[in-house]
């Protein structure tokens, strides 16, 4: 009962902090509404030109030869620009680097797997980063797979090539980017939310100092209650300070600016858990390895731009798929939430949300080390 005591205390002091208060939800509602206005020309797509994909044929059997073909109607070349690579590895280095939007990999087993009535299938390596293109590719692949299946079910020669007929198989509606794409004000209510979420680190700053570090921790050792209790309360007070504010964000973007948010809010609330545990985590370690909550919460005012501008928050700049860049708090939210809200992959939110609370917990094992041994 002493941390739940404890924790609402922690909160219902952060919550009588009206400037403070004030201060960080007004903060990101201005910066989205003028960035949302000023920039939204930029979001907006007039043509999105041809994707470029790397295509690696592993296979020699004649059924695969028949993608080949596929790949070299005019229709298709109007859609995709298809680079040929030497290597899987090859095709996808270049995909992580930003080069090209996907790999179509086809095995050397695939003629072979047809030819005996088994599954073939045409594999695709996707970037993480470019959802409506991604979309793109799959349809193309779609459209080849539909039109081939039923022209090698009606003719009966799976055992034999055929030659690929232009029908209406490939079909321009895959091209629609409406609600696959967010506008300026959707971009900047989810970049400029887990940037404010990221300074809640202060409250973990705070909370740390005046245990730790300040005349109230020596009295809290005079009492009953146990230092763990107390630690653990003050960082849950913080971390609900700081989702509450979140979650505030969030509302009014989607009800008062209409952000786009999507359908599915459970994942979206859990991402803002995680990332609250995050921000607080770091905020409590930059206390405990520093030593003074000034100095912490002024390396805080520096970072957290730095975390905003190299995971795009700003404006989107063309850093690449840095694999240290993946691992930046922002990143790791930003990513999972734009996921969430245009349907992505599962699995990278799911893997974002678990890197955070990892992150979280190292971060926190490093504070009490630290802690421990200043307090020594």
């Amino acid at each position: 009962m002493n941390i739940i005591n404890i924790a609402k205390v922690t909160i219902l002091r952060n919550l009588r902090d009206k400037r403070s208060l004030v201060m960080s939800l007004l903060l990101p509602i201005v910066l989205i509404m003028i960035l949302g206005s000023a920039l939204s020309s930029a979001f907006s797509v007039q043509s999105l030109g041809k994707t470029t994909v790397y295509y690696y044929n592993a296979d020699n059997g004649d059924v695969s030869k028949n993608f080949d073909d596929f790949l070299k109607i005019k229709d298709i070349k109007d859609i995709i620009n298809v680079k040929n690579v030497k290597s899987y590895n090859e095709g996808v280095k270049l995909v992580n680097s930003g080069e090209g939007t996907a790999l179509i990999y086809i095995d050397k087993g695939y003629s072979d797997n047809i030819n005996k009535d088994s599954k073939g299938t045409i594999q695709l390596y996707e970037s993480k980063s470019d959802s409506v293109r991604n979309s793109i590719v799959n349809s193309v692949i779609d459209s080849y797979n539909t039109a081939a299946n039923t022209m090698m079910t009606s003719s009966n020669i799976a055992k034999k090539r055929m030659e690929y007929v232009t029908s209406e198989n490939v079909k321009e509606n895959y091209l629609t980017i409406t609600g696959k794409t967010p506008r300026a004000i959707d971009y900047y209510a989810v970049t400029m939310i887990v940037m404010i979420i990221m300074y809640g680190a202060s409250y973990g700053c705070s909370e740390l100092d005046e245990i730790y570090f300040k005349n109230i921790g020596k009295r809290i050792k005079t009492t009953k209650v146990r230092a763990f209790e107390h630690i653990t309360g003050v960082v849950l007070g913080a971390i609900f300070t700081v989702l509450l504010q979140g979650v505030v964000l969030v509302a009014f973007t989607k009800y008062v600016y209409g952000a786009n948010w999507g359908n599915n809010p459970l994942p979206i609330i859990l991402i803002m858990i995680a990332l609250s545990i995050l921000s607080t985590s770091i905020g409590v370690m930059v206390s405990a390895v520093i030593g003074d909550s000034e100095r912490a919460n002024s390396l805080i005012r520096v970072i957290v731009p730095i975390f905003t501008f190299v995971s795009g928050g700003y404006f989107k700049i063309p850093l690449g798929n840095s694999p240290i860049l993946n691992y930046v708090p922002n990143k790791l939210a930003q990513t999972a939430l734009f996921n969430t809200v245009y349907n992505g992959s599962w699995s990278v939110i799911t893997n974002n949300i678990i890197m955070m609370f990892i992150l979280s917990a190292v971060l926190l094992i490093i504070a009490a080390i630290s802690g421990r041994r200043k307090l020594a």
